[in-house]
């Protein structure tokens, strides 16, 4: 394999050159043939203002005909950029190593088999560093940077100083979002867990299952509409008529349950502190619906052997679940935790759907988004400080990123043994 090393690199470097040239001057030609396209669409659209009658401008329906006409092409061309990509490289890959083997079909294979697994590792490869390693890089630079580009780290030193409006908002949102890294990840696994098991053993289990797992196709911020009504102020009692205005009536489900009068008016999720529970919650409807259909997966797969050796040796079900199941699926069990985590520390939707930006309910996200637009005490400088924030946001997931590497580092080695 060590003689074919430099054959491997020229063949892999004549097809990526070969790729950077033919793939965007066809695809700048297929822009430029399909053009008329365009005129077409604007055409149709202008017919379609005509004969239904539209009330808004034609200008307007001839614009918006002509975005659409572009994103098709735009869609159809790329699809057909993907295929050409993969269909060419692999004919490439094989011609070169035919000519480069000189007639030996080992030698054949072990070049195309080294070349492979970087076509289609490749785009993933270049669409990572386009998007997220070059912003990731520009974001830290502009973190150690003034307004007039000085280098400087003021504006860490903003976050973290205590006389601050930074500071006193970045606690919260520490805080906080170390609340929903604990909790929103451990509920979900937990009663992701203990339905798979529970579901499993009765008859209308799918039944079951296929309910829990409806809300992951309900987006976070439809699931925020649902539960503020669910959440939502109000009374067992309409509130009186205050200077004309409509009296408002009960709609929070929860607060209608639990007897609250009209006076006691505020959302259960605009409680102090309290509050995040109840938006914690949200997301854990979400997704405990994932980790139960993963889970449920993962406890199929259990050798049946074990199963019947522990009730041979007399297993009780917590026994057989916890010593037996549980050890089975860890890997599984990471997985999913690590899945949750990182959704959890972009989480957005759900607090700023819910207007939920007070101090004491700001997440690292929407602290970015309540800095971006109100924090007029930097000046200039606030999208440097805007920088250093989801600088910070970064380094939470860095732990995640560090164990996850070794536990597939140490998982390889077992697997290698």
């Amino acid at each position: 394999m060590g003689s074919n090393r430099p054959i491997i690199a020229g063949n892999g470097l004549a097809i990526a050159l070969t790729i950077i040239f033919v793939l965007p001057i066809t695809g700048v030609l297929a822009y430029v043939i399909t053009s008329p396209l365009d005129g077409l669409m604007v055409q149709f659209g202008t017919w379609l203002h005509e004969t239904l009658g539209w009330s808004f401008s034609t200008f307007d329906t001839q614009e918006r005909f002509a975005k659409i006409g572009f994103a098709i092409r735009s869609i159809v061309i790329a699809v057909g950029i993907s295929f050409l990509y993969f269909w060419l490289t692999n004919w490439l890959n094989h011609g070169l190593a035919r000519v480069s083997s000189r007639g030996s079909t080992g030698r054949e294979t072990s070049i195309i088999e080294a070349i492979q697994p970087w076509i289609f590792v490749g785009p993933a490869l270049v669409l990572l560093l386009l998007f997220l390693f070059v912003p990731a890089f520009s974001t830290l630079s502009l973190s150690f940077q003034e307004a007039d580009g000085a280098r400087t780290i003021r504006n860490y030193a903003f976050i973290w100083d205590s006389s601050a409006l930074g500071y006193v908002q970045f606690r919260y949102a520490m805080r906080n979002s170390l609340m929903w890294l604990v909790l929103v990840p451990t509920v979900c696994i937990s009663l992701g867990l203990l339905i798979a098991v529970l579901a499993d053993s009765v008859r209308w289990g799918i039944l079951a299952k296929t309910l829990i797992f409806v809300p992951m196709a309900i987006s976070f911020v439809g699931a925020a509409v649902i539960w503020r009504n669910i959440f939502a102020g109000g009374g067992i009692q309409p509130q009186e008529a205050i200077n004309g205005l409509t009296p408002s009536y009960q709609i929070g489900l929860l607060k209608a349950l639990l007897g609250h009068t009209a006076a006691y008016n505020e959302p259960l999720y605009s409680l102090k502190f309290w509050g995040n529970f109840f938006l914690m919650w949200i997301l854990v409807w979400v997704q405990t619906g994932f980790a139960m259909v993963i889970f449920s997966a993962a406890l199929r797969g259990v050798p049946e052997d074990t199963i019947e050796a522990a009730k041979i040796d007399g297993a009780n079900p917590f026994q057989m679940f916890f010593r037996i199941k549980l050890p089975q699926i860890y890997s599984t069990v990471v997985v999913v935790w690590t899945t949750l985590v990182i959704l959890v520390l972009k989480m957005f939707d759900i607090p700023y759907a819910l207007s939920a930006n007070d101090d004491d309910k700001l997440l690292l996200a929407t602290m970015m988004e309540n800095a971006r637009n109100n924090w007029s005490v930097g000046g200039d400088n606030v999208e440097n400080l805007f920088a250093a924030i989801a600088v910070m946001l970064m380094v939470t997931v860095i732990p995640n990123m560090i164990y996850n590497a070794r536990r597939i580092r140490r998982e390889q080695k077992e697997l290698g043994h």
